[in-house]
């Protein structure tokens, strides 16, 4: 699909419902939005177009939040690792009820602000949040901020162009996620979202032990393709494959041309 430039349909589709949704914003603007999947509702902050466009961004990642929920049952844990304002955040502790837990992680500043504000408006008290990255390894690591703080793609990976497009640059402290659920004495999650914007890659060799663990069933995570072929890194879409099966993941399948669900299925 991509040499073949489908996806660039897609992105030209995509910019019209956003420009769409700027004009529907306009004529209300209002400063919350009630979004659902299935059974689960929330109510999240929009305080200006941008903000409205990321929390309807749910109507086009319902078969991804449908897999999510769909694996997830009330008094279980999941990570929301990218969490941004935390659209999937709520959602997912919903899902997972009082007795449940979700594990949130997002560097960026504002984008952590109102992933807490958005936990609080919903007064969900299952969702234990890090202002941190997941990675490899435990460092200190510049993060790039990419436009609106909801905007979603901020990212630690250094790619062409990455810096003209960049705001700023935050210091933001990396985890390896093995060594956090020690220290912090976390469950293993039994699913795990990732969005990190070309990152991803670190995230699952610092997930290794975790990984490996059967209680730990599904991962979903994006594959971000263009980042990673702009920052030299066109082989890891595979390597993330390969690894992913070297975990125990037998069930690998694209819900989409990014979103990659792999699970671990009795033979």
């Amino acid at each position: 699909m991509r040499r073949l430039g489908i996806v660039n349909v897609f992105r030209l589709i995509g910019e019209a419902r956003t420009q769409w949704l700027y004009f529907k914003y306009s004529q209300k603007q209002p400063k919350l939005t009630e979004v659902s999947v299935d059974s689960c509702k929330a109510m999240l902050n929009t305080e200006d177009k941008r903000e409205y466009v990321r929390v309807l961004s749910v109507c086009q990642d319902k078969h991804i939040l449908k897999t999510l929920l769909e694996n997830l049952k009330p008094g279980e844990t999941c990570w929301d690792v990218g969490s941004n304002i935390g659209l999937y955040t709520v959602l997912l502790a919903k899902a997972v009820g009082e007795k449940g837990k979700v594990v949130a992680f997002e560097p960026e500043e504002k984008s952590f602000e109102r992933l807490l504000q958005n936990v609080e408006l919903n007064k969900l008290g299952n969702v234990c949040p890090f202002r941190m990255a997941l990675g490899q390894k435990n460092e200190k690591m510049q993060l790039k901020v990419h436009g609106h703080y909801a905007s979603g793609a901020h990212s630690l990976v250094v790619s062409n162009g990455s810096s003209s497009n960049a705001n700023e640059c935050e210091s933001v402290d990396v985890v390896q996620g093995d060594d956090l659920i020690v220290k912090k004495n976390l469950e293993i999650p039994k699913v795990i979202k990732i969005d990190v914007e070309g990152a991803e890659e670190d995230v699952l060799v610092g997930l290794k032990s975790t990984l490996h663990d059967k209680r730990c069933s599904l991962v979903v995570c994006e594959v971000h393709f263009s980042i990673l072929a702009s920052s030299g890194r066109k082989d890891v879409p595979l390597k993330i494959i390969q690894y992913l099966k070297d975990c125990g993941f037998n069930n690998l399948t694209w819900l989409d041309p990014s979103h990659l669900a792999a699970r671990k299925e009795d033979n």
